[in-house]
């Protein structure tokens, strides 16, 4: 397994990402560049932008690398 994912035809190492959006971005402004496309936020203050294909990657590969997690598993339980 590798410790990069790929997002907008870069190669982002998994431990560098802080957060991966949920919904596409909308901001409604007609100069927008990322319109549709989801931001993983990386450390730093930086962001790439990817398709739902390379978001759903990115997440699936670091619950991969954290230890194969069930994404279904019921985490509302925990202490």
């Amino acid at each position: 397994m590798s410790i990069f994912c790929t997002i907008d035809d870069k190669h982002v190492p998994l431990y560098r990402i802080l957060w991966i959006a949920a919904i596409p971005h909308f901001c409604g402004s007609p100069d927008c560049q990322h319109e549709g496309d989801y931001e993983v936020r990386l450390e730093g203050g930086e962001s790439v932008w990817g398709a739902q294909a390379e978001r759903d990657a990115a997440i699936e590969a670091i619950e991969l690398w954290q230890g194969e997690l069930d994404p279904d598993e019921d985490n509302d339980s925990l202490p």
